[in-house]
């Protein structure tokens, strides 16, 4: 499931962008995007991805664009690159896009992770007060792991999502 807005980026944008951008948020999206097998994407299944979205990408070109070798990406190849990992074209632009961006993998990482939604489902029946104690104790241990205490407001995000034009997509 990812999140996508209707996008009025161009080709200009993505030349005004800070050099090294896209690769380093590229980069980005490999190492934390998790796959339908819940580890992380080759260059290989991100072109096909992409190619099966219509937006033709081969391998090769892409890891150069990982790599920063190949500069200039046509939006079309952005459109095709954003299509295949779920996440919208502004990610590759705008810093307050890139952040929802994160938001949603760590989401995506979530819903991914069977033993999250075991924690999770657990927690059903328990009264509020236990709740809140596994709660603060789920805080103790992001602490001490070098994780913020709290992590992305899930149901604000959402919440924010359903309000700014954003629509949700299966993949």
């Amino acid at each position: 499931m990812s999140v996508e807005r209707e996008s009025a980026v161009t080709d200009k944008d993505l030349e005004s962008a800070e050099p090294g951008l896209f690769a380093r948020r590229l980069e980005e999206l490999f190492r934390t995007v998790p796959g339908p097998n819940g580890r992380a994407y080759s260059a290989k299944a991100i072109a096909a991805l992409s190619t099966d979205h219509g937006f033709r990408l081969g391998e090769s070109y892409l890891s150069q664009l990982r790599s920063g070798k190949a500069k200039s990406p046509s939006f079309r190849t952005v459109e095709g690159i954003a299509a295949a990992f779920g996440v919208d074209v502004h990610y590759f632009l705008e810093d307050h896009e890139a952040q929802r961006t994160r938001d949603q993998i760590d989401r995506m990482r979530m819903q991914a992770d069977t033993t999250v939604q075991m924690a999770a489902f657990g927690l059903a029946g328990l009264s509020s007060d236990s709740v809140v104690v596994v709660s603060e104790l789920i805080k103790i241990l992001r602490v001490q792991q070098g994780l913020p205490a709290d992590p992305p407001d899930l149901v604000s995000a959402m919440t924010e999502g359903a309000h700014s034009g954003l629509r949700v997509v299966q993949r």
